[in-house]
């Protein structure tokens, strides 16, 4: 069968770019909806999210920058500053809206950790929490067990039963008991009193 001549010329090298290129945002996109997803709880999932997403917006510009010609490209490069530029004023803002809690207590177990967390908000009302950790660095993981309300105690105890359950007792007395899956450390359930002193 004779091969036509046409299907031996290679594509240009401007849309074997905008293709690589283009097959990299596409990766980085589901990147970055696996990091808001989050099914592994990570510590800091926020950061993969916002630095994926802008890494995703820059090589879609590009790649459509290499792609098209004339005016069309100064359109696309200005479309795509402007997006750069606004996703990051957005995760400037985000950023500044997460307030940092101070570790008042923690008790390991291997490789994880019960930490109590405490927040000073707006109010004068302190609010504690109780969040299990495992690992460290960027893939550090962590999960909500115990969300305290404004003007609760602090909790008394803290310890893990088994190899997957944990144990608060808060300081009404309250003994609350969840469960942990080990990969993703999914806790189950998650404690959170709907008012302060019951359980």
């Amino acid at each position: 069968m004779p091969v036509r001549e046409d299907a031996l010329v290679p594509l240009p090298s401007r849309a074997v770019a905008a293709i690589v290129l283009g097959g990299c945002a596409v990766v980085t996109a589901m990147l970055a909806g696996l990091s808001i997803a989050d099914p592994f709880h990570l510590r800091h999932a926020r950061w993969f999210s916002l630095g994926l997403v802008f890494v995703t917006i820059v090589l879609l510009t590009i790649a459509f920058a290499v792609a098209v010609r004339g005016l069309l490209r100064w359109f696309v490069v200005v479309l795509g500053v402007l997006a750069v530029v606004g996703w990051a004023g957005l995760a400037i803002v985000a950023v500044g809206f997460i307030r940092s809690n101070d570790e008042i207590r923690s008790v390991a177990d291997g490789g994880r950790r019960l930490v109590v967390l405490q927040r000073t908000p707006l109010s004068d009302d302190v609010v504690y929490a109780v969040v299990l950790r495992s690992g460290g660095g960027p893939f550090e993981q962590e999960s909500v067990v115990y969300q305290g309300l404004q003007g609760s105690r602090p909790p008394a105890d803290l310890r893990f039963v088994n190899a997957d359950t944990v144990e608060v007792v808060t300081g009404d007395g309250c003994d609350y008991r969840s469960a942990v899956e080990a990969v993703t450390l999914d806790v189950d359930p998650v404690h959170m009193p709907l008012q302060v002193g019951s359980c």
